[in-house]
């Protein structure tokens, strides 16, 4: 849905005519979905900012960050009092760093969005 959502919103700020944008709400919104949303909603389904984007980047860090905590202390990492520690750690810094920078500074990667898809598979297993 927010992949949809994030692509109908970048493609509705550029049209000449938003009005016309009906029905490719309908057609992203419904292939994602595989339910045909309401045509009505294609401007009330509009957050400011391109909010769903913040949405996929922080699902995004919670799979690289959940990887790295498995490959770090295995499966159990849950479990691990040295991962409550770095998680500890980590929240303590409150919202000062970036996901982005967390993820720099603890994995040394960048944020990726595929992390995204293979974690909904991972789960899907």
């Amino acid at each position: 849905r927010y992949c949809a959502k994030l692509l109908y919103e970048l493609e509705l700020h550029v049209a000449d005519d938003p009005t016309t944008m009906k029905s490719r709400y309908v057609e992203l919104l419904g292939d994602a979905l595989k339910i045909e949303p309401s045509p009505t909603d294609y401007l009330a389904d509009v957050d400011p900012g391109f909010y769903a984007s913040s949405y996929l980047r922080s699902w995004a860090f919670e799979a690289q960050l959940r990887a790295f905590l498995r490959e770090e202390f295995g499966n159990t990492w849950f479990a691990r009092r040295e991962a409550g520690s770095l998680l500890q750690e980590l929240w303590a810094l409150g919202q000062k760093p970036t996901a982005e920078e967390l993820l720099k500074d603890v994995t040394g990667a960048t944020l990726e969005l595929a992390a995204v898809a293979e974690r909904i598979q991972e789960t899907l297993r």
